[in-house]
């Protein structure tokens, strides 16, 4: 990621889990993304892999809005997603996380 610390900006979320954890993965994805609004941030998009695809492509993909970068440090060292952490495992096969600009806004 950049090093701008004071500006705002967009990461996109790709999570991979197998079939046998992937309610799992979407149970701890329903309780963590809560905590985003505590932190200013906001999530633009969460999609699914539809029943049926290739279950080794992507579980869940989620573009999620941070205000600065202190936000997006404080909601990764939020205690409660830390317990949620402890709680639910690590149900991801894989993770990526990347930061992204618009090219195309999103639209609604």
């Amino acid at each position: 990621m950049t090093a701008d610390h004071d500006g705002a900006f967009t990461i996109a979320f790709v999570g991979y889990a197998e079939p046998a954890s992937a309610g799992r993965a979407v149970a701890y994805e329903d309780e963590v993304l809560s905590l985003l609004a505590d932190h200013g941030a906001r999530l633009l998009f969460r999609g699914r892999r539809v029943d049926g695809e290739d279950p080794s492509l992507p579980l869940e993909v989620h573009v999620i809005w941070f205000p600065h970068r202190a936000a997006f440090d404080s909601y990764l060292a939020d205690d409660r997603r830390l317990a949620l952490v402890e709680q639910f495992g690590e149900p991801f096969t894989a993770k990526h996380v990347v930061e992204v600009e618009a090219v195309t806004p999103l639209t609604r």
